[in-house]
């Protein structure tokens, strides 16, 4: 006998995001050659919640998302992109084929449309996809 839980789209959808941001931060920790009493230093924090945050114990705010990627020396990139979902019926619409970068420069939101953008070491990307 087998135990099944189901997950509701929404609920995976939710989940597979915060595991992608959780596994981009453990990658900046790594690529920075840091440990995590050094990284709790810089923030005037305790080693635990530094811990807790990297592994899922602690939930993660957008505040220590960005105080991460600075102790560790990396941007956040942030892009929303539209599903390709076509929904039939009397009022069908399809998703455009592009979305928007929405980029934070100090304190001013720029929005562009999207375009491919170059690797660089010291970038976080976070990405939702739908089937990921």
């Amino acid at each position: 006998m087998s135990y099944q839980m189901r997950i509701d789209p929404r609920s995976r959808n939710a989940g597979r995001f915060a595991r992608k941001v959780q596994k981009e931060l453990q990658k900046a920790v790594v690529h920075s050659g840091l440990r995590q009493q050094q990284i709790a230093q810089m923030l005037d924090v305790d080693r635990s919640i530094i811990n807790r945050r990297l592994t899922g114990e602690a939930n993660l705010t957008l505040r220590s998302i960005a105080d991460l990627a600075w102790a560790t020396n990396h941007k956040i990139v942030f892009a929303l992109e539209p599903r390709d979902v076509a929904v039939v019926g009397a009022n069908e619409h399809q998703r455009p084929e592009s979305g928007m970068n929405i980029t934070l420069r100090g304190n001013t939101l720029i929005q562009q449309p999207n375009a491919p953008r170059s690797s660089s070491r010291n970038t976080i990307v976070v990405r939702q996809h739908e089937g990921a």
